[in-house]
């Protein structure tokens, strides 16, 4: 099973940071301030709970300290944009861009058993930021549980997911 030790600095940081550009990707498509703060919280307990994976690429990224680098990283790369490329647009390609060079990473140095625990781990973890809360509701009334940009995004991510023909 592939481990951190056998990715390049990069690559680590790709692998790690990806979870964390997702749930903000996902956590920025539509709803109120109070639905962010729900999914963004959701989300990072799917990154805490990877600690119970069987896979052991996906326990290290739920270690306390590689959680709190990623999220520096991840503010840190958001605040270097201008502030007119500070979009849900924008977030949403950063996720998307991350989770490529992510699965070109492991690809690079795993099995395909690697890239599927992964991927799994990534698209549950979208998902489950999806449905934390209701896009367009009122009150919890009405509404949708995922919203069209959100579902939008992650059939993209599994789109990346899929093998590429050699």
């Amino acid at each position: 099973m592939l481990t951190r030790e056998s990715l390049n600095p990069a690559e680590w940081r790709d692998v790690r940071d990806t979870p964390h550009h997702v749930i903000v990707a996902v956590s920025v498509s539509g709803g109120s301030p109070f639905d962010e703060m729900l999914e963004r919280r959701a989300g990072l307990q799917a990154v805490v709970d990877a600690m119970h994976s069987t896979h052991p690429l996906l326990r290290e990224i739920a270690v306390a300290e590689n959680i709190m680098k990623a999220q520096t990283d991840v503010r840190d790369w958001y605040y270097t944009l201008p502030e007119d490329q500070r979009t849900a647009a924008t977030l949403r390609a950063k996720g998307l861009e991350s989770m490529g060079r992510a699965l070109d990473a492991i690809s690079a140095h795993g099995t395909p058993e690697d890239r599927l625990h992964y991927v799994e781990f990534i698209v549950a973890l979208a998902n489950r930021v999806a449905m934390a809360a209701r896009e367009g509701d009122l009150l919890g009334v009405g509404g949708k549980l995922v919203s069209e940009e959100e579902r939008h995004f992650i059939e993209r991510l599994q789109g990346l997911a899929q093998p590429r023909p050699a």
